[in-house]
């Protein structure tokens, strides 16, 4: 019971005594004591000393204490944790006693064999405030009484229940230490609470998509110093390391102990995102062969001509395709169709863009690559695997005809088009089946 004996003369020279210096021999010179008063902060022993000489510590009146609940855990061999409550009654300047409850935690550290405190930290309960507003709501003038503990904590459990998402707030910091997090957003991210700590070290940042993270970081920090706040949506990762898309309405607060954070609202927007992606698809996608359409390929290239990047498009149209159609049927004209857009996304980057512009006419452009003896093996090896592909349907003499045209970053969708598109022409005239490339030549 070294702890509580300790933990009771500060008390007694604190509260009782009101007296410094056998206050001050129980604390290590850089002891952080933080009092129920928003002026009793003090970050070392010499700033606790300043406020009780100026008598800026709130201890005014004969004051007497009760310890309750007291708990203390020894976490090493030389560091003690306490927790206790603390009944205070103190004579006010009515000349009346008022008294309150506190909670009091406090870490002490065994240094040449003494032990002593190094951070002590008293707070009044949020139904203790007095008249202060605890809560943000205004009561009726008809109203006969205000809430009471209990029912304080049962309308803040249901109004958090009818929130639409989870709460999360971390300090402006580094990595974003938590601040705050309720049960809401835990079971968005599957984890309990004790598992989050363990797995993050109480850092938002390892819970945000690594992808995500550079552009979230600048969206903070740029919506708070604009004005206050943000709205942005990102991916978080779960316990089971799966992506969820979140849509994160903040507001930056200042806690109070002083250090800038923020809280936020954050919404399950995982269906609405992969519903938008479908739509997405719907309108820039070709659902036969599962590659862009033309609207998707023009949109794609304007992000690219937005950023001056060079590329090379090839335009291909197949060769006597109606034959097909009408020798094999529809279904097996379908097939080609297929075939092609796989030998294209078999030869192109991610980066790349690959289309179906309509019917029997197909686009690929090459991102950044506008070297001619590149352009020309790729033209080839296109050519050579879609002849296997028309020795299946040799009846109607199919092959592929490419018109390319090379883009210097400044050239537009249409500009660039017409050109492949001559260029494709003009081996049609020639004789089919090969390919013509800027300026032009026949291979």
């Amino acid at each position: 019971m070294v702890m509580k004996e300790m933990l009771i003369c500060f008390l007694d020279a604190y509260l009782e005594g009101k007296n410094p210096e056998d206050t001050l021999r129980l604390l290590e010179d850089d002891a952080v004591s933080l009092g129920s008063g928003a002026q009793e902060v003090a970050l070392n022993k010499k700033e606790l000393r300043t406020l009780m000489m100026e008598g800026k510590i709130n201890t005014f009146g004969n004051i007497r204490y009760e310890l309750d609940n007291y708990r203390e855990n020894l976490y090493q061999d030389d560091v003690y944790g306490v927790y206790c409550t603390v009944k205070i009654s103190m004579s006010d300047e009515n000349g009346g006693r008022r008294s309150y409850r506190t909670r009091l935690t406090l870490t002490a550290a065994k240094k040449e064999k003494v032990w002593r405190i190094i951070s002590l930290h008293m707070s009044v309960p949020g139904d203790q405030q007095g008249k202060k507003e605890w809560f943000p709501i205004k009561y009726g003038h008809q109203a006969v009484s205000r809430l009471d503990a209990s029912s304080g904590r049962k309308l803040v459990e249901t109004m958090m229940s009818m929130l639409p998402g989870g709460i999360m707030g971390g300090y402006l910091e580094e990595g974003f230490p938590l601040y705050i997090i309720n049960d809401a957003m835990l079971r968005y991210l599957g984890y309990t609470y004790d598992e989050l700590v363990k797995k993050t070290g109480e850092r938002m940042q390892e819970i945000i998509a690594p992808e995500d993270w550079e552009r979230v970081c600048r969206a903070i920090y740029d919506g708070v110093e604009k004005s206050g706040g943000y709205d942005i949506q990102y991916r978080v990762v779960r316990k089971d390391g799966s992506r969820m898309w979140v849509r994160d309405r903040g507001h930056a607060i200042t806690t109070e102990d002083g250090r800038k954070a923020m809280v936020s609202v954050m919404l399950d927007i995982n269906e609405d995102i992969k519903l938008q992606e479908k739509l997405r698809q719907e309108i820039m996608e070709e659902p036969l062969t599962g590659i862009l359409n033309r609207k998707g390929a023009i949109s794609c290239f304007e992000k690219y001509l937005s950023k001056h990047q060079t590329g090379a498009m090839f335009l291909l149209d197949i060769d006597n395709f109606k034959q097909v159609n009408d020798t094999y049927g529809h279904q097996h004209g379908d097939r080609v169709l297929v075939l092609l857009a796989e030998i294209l996304k078999n030869r192109s980057r991610k980066e790349d863009i690959v289309a179906r512009m309509g019917g029997d006419e197909f686009m690929l452009f090459l991102l950044g690559c506008t070297d001619e003896k590149v352009l020309t093996e790729r033209a080839r090896n296109i050519c050579s695997a879609f002849h296997e592909v028309g020795e299946e349907y040799n009846k109607a003499d199919i092959s592929i005809s490419i018109g390319i045209a090379v883009s210097d970053g400044n050239t537009d969708f249409d500009q660039l088009y017409k050109t492949a598109d001559e260029r494709m022409y003009m081996v049609k005239k020639n004789g089919k089946g090969s390919f013509c490339f800027n300026p032009p030549h026949l291979a």
